[in-house]
């Protein structure tokens, strides 16, 4: 949609109503109001675009109902009835809008998106015009119009605001459809996503907002898979100010980007493409504590059944797996332990995984030793497949340790030898348990 130039409209101050109309006042009652409502949204709503003749006939009433008095209206029937007026003059009257004025613009659009908030009560007897508001209003893109606008990303941000609220387990997938077409319309075809915008989207991905209303989540979801391609640039800005230039001020949501970015991981790897090699330069941070958390979060990546993160950024892996040496005793012992739940999910990363458990088993750190040994356990209880011979082999060598824990562990390993079937050549030879017995 484009605006006409400033000037006075045709037919501006003569007012023509549809057949069988009354002229609407405020001299009416709001009963007589909503009757003859309805029937200008059905002249309306049987216009088209070709319609020339109505067009100007009726561009008088176009403007009456973008009029304060229907904007402030206190009568909700009135003022959703007018919303769908105002929604099918802005698909007659497309590509240009018969309102000149920037201020009157927003004001309608924040009006029709406080009318939106119907959708939340499914069994209201209004909700079919609540329903019939959003697909024309997802169907026609009307708040495109709003890209000329100076304060677009105020109307914006309450439109977002306002449907993750609604949305509902009592909504059907048109319902939701709809919402994914209005928003991701705003996203595609704009010039960027501001970060307050973004934030309207991310909120619902933090795990207390997603417990709270999962429908929400849902929708956050759908339309982030949907604009993959254009938001990504933007998320990978958001994390780079909060993670690589610390400024965690840019965002409300700067403390959970870690959640954030498990949760957008999840979604769809694509939307972190360029903020991998932003934690592979918080891997070498020199907060030990930061170390920790990076690593934390990568374990889950890395770790996830699904994940191919390992395979198709060889780089950050490598980087990750260099943590297993880390001089921060707790970084060592969180990879360690992650170990354990990798070998299960992904066997094929054994071979990268023994050469590093190899040195930890030999770690000056009691309770790093002991877990590397956990760790072999754990996966052999699962299936002794997963365990190759070197790993058999720290085993080994673990018996010499007199640690009690140590022996306790190994004690583990025994049992979980003899639990395996009879036909499985994967269990510990005679001199391992003969080893362990004797300690």
């Amino acid at each position: 949609m484009e605006f006409p130039q400033q000037q006075k409209p045709a037919g501006e101050g003569k007012i023509i109503y549809p057949p069988g109309v009354k002229e609407i006042t405020d001299k009416i009652s709001n009963d007589e109001m909503v009757k003859r409502l309805k029937m200008v949204v059905k002249t309306y709503m049987d216009m088209d675009q070709d319609s020339e003749e109505e067009k100007q006939q009726y561009l008088g009433l176009a403007l009456h109902l973008a009029s304060e008095f229907f904007l402030r209206n206190p009568n909700k029937d009135v003022r959703l009835l007018v919303a769908c007026c105002l929604a099918d003059i802005f698909r007659i009257y497309a590509p240009e809008a018969p309102y000149t004025s920037h201020d009157k613009l927003k004001d309608i659009f924040l009006f029709i998106t406080r009318q939106l908030k119907g959708l939340e009560d499914t069994k209201s007897p209004q909700f079919n015009r609540y329903f019939y508001l959003l697909e024309n209003l997802a169907w026609v893109k009307s708040y495109n119009i709003c890209f000329e606008l100076e304060d677009c990303n105020e109307i914006f941000i309450q439109l977002f605001k306002t449907l993750f609220s609604v949305i509902n387990n009592s909504h059907n997938q048109k319902v939701q459809m709809h919402m994914i077409d209005l928003m991701s319309s705003i996203i595609m075809e704009g010039d960027g996503v501001t970060q307050e915008l973004l934030d309207t989207i991310l909120i619902n991905l933090i795990p207390a907002h997603k417990n709270l209303n999962k429908q929400a989540y849902d929708l956050a979801k759908t339309l982030l898979k949907r604009t993959v391609q254009t938001i990504e640039t933007c998320i990978a800005n958001f994390f780079n100010q909060v993670l690589v230039m610390g400024k965690s001020s840019v965002s409300d949501l700067s403390e959970h980007v870690f959640d954030l970015i498990q949760e957008l991981f999840a979604i769809d790897p694509m939307l972190l493409t360029s903020v991998m090699p932003q934690l592979e330069f918080k891997l070498k941070s020199n907060d030990g504590e930061e170390r920790l958390a990076v690593v934390r979060l990568l374990a889950k990546l890395f770790g996830a059944k699904d994940s191919e993160l390992a395979s198709q950024n060889r780089p950050l892996w490598q980087c990750f797996l260099g943590r297993f040496n880390d001089i921060h005793v707790p970084v060592r012992l969180e990879c360690v332990k992650f170990a354990s739940h990798c070998l299960m999910n992904h066997p094929d990363l054994a071979r990268d995984l023994t050469e590093y458990l190899k040195v930890r088993s030999h770690d000056p750190e009691e309770a790093i030793r002991h877990d590397v040994i956990v760790t072999i356990i754990n996966a052999g209880k699962k299936d002794l497949n997963l365990v190759n011979d070197q790993l058999l082999g720290f085993v080994r060598e673990r018996t010499l340790d007199k640690r009690v824990r140590q022996i306790c562990t190994l004690m583990w390993v025994v049992i979980v030898a003899f639990n395996v079937e009879k036909d499985n050549t994967a269990v510990l030879d005679v001199s391992t348990m003969v080893n362990i017995t004797s300690v």
